[in-house]
């Protein structure tokens, strides 16, 4: 009878032990997961941030650059500064609200599909804003080309710097797709 007791004194030690290991399995592999989750949605809320506030900064250059300019021509001044306004504080209202999407993404509390797919939303949305927002900005570029008399010099800056900007543009793209990429995937 003392050899049973004994028996049963090993076998629940040895299963407290295993589950106490499959609890620390459990832990550090959601602290693994969290971490590399947590980096990927703390760049993408970083970039964000830049972008809302090169958007903001912008706002006033632009409209400094527009309105104080004496080349300018006087009757597109005025509604050339608005467009400008208005397509910069969208632009900037567009990332405020896909980095508060992001920040409320619960890394300790959802599953890997629940991040999976919000991540997989925000990321339509983001190329929605894109495609929207790549037509607005050749409107804005054809109305400084108006404001500045469609000047062969004012062209070909719009035409380098539309270049220049389209491939900035490419690659902080891919860099929103890699993160947004390791935050929907499962492995």
């Amino acid at each position: 009878m003392e050899e049973l007791k004994d028996i049963k004194t090993m076998w629940e030690e040895l299963n407290f032990r295993v589950e106490r290991l499959e609890e620390e399995n459990r832990r550090l592999a959601r602290e693994t997961m969290s971490s590399r989750y947590q980096t990927a949605r703390e760049r993408l809320v970083k970039r964000y941030r830049i972008f809302i506030i090169l958007a903001l900064v912008m706002i006033v250059y632009m409209s400094a650059l527009i309105l104080l300019n004496p080349l300018a021509v006087e009757k597109y001044k005025l509604a050339t500064a608005i467009y400008w306004g208005v397509f910069l504080a969208a632009e900037a209202a567009i990332d405020t609200y896909l980095m508060i999407k992001v920040q409320e993404i619960d890394l300790y509390n959802s599953t890997v599909s629940e991040i999976a797919s919000k991540a997989a939303r925000n990321w339509r949305i983001h190329k929605i804003a894109v495609a929207i927002g790549m037509p607005l900005a050749i409107g804005a570029c054809v109305l400084l080309a108006l404001l500045y008399d469609a000047d062969n010099f004012i062209i070909f800056g719009m035409i380098v710097g539309g270049v220049i900007g389209l491939a900035i543009g490419i690659f902080q793209l891919l860099k929103f797709m890699n993160y947004y990429k390791l935050l929907q995937s499962e492995n």
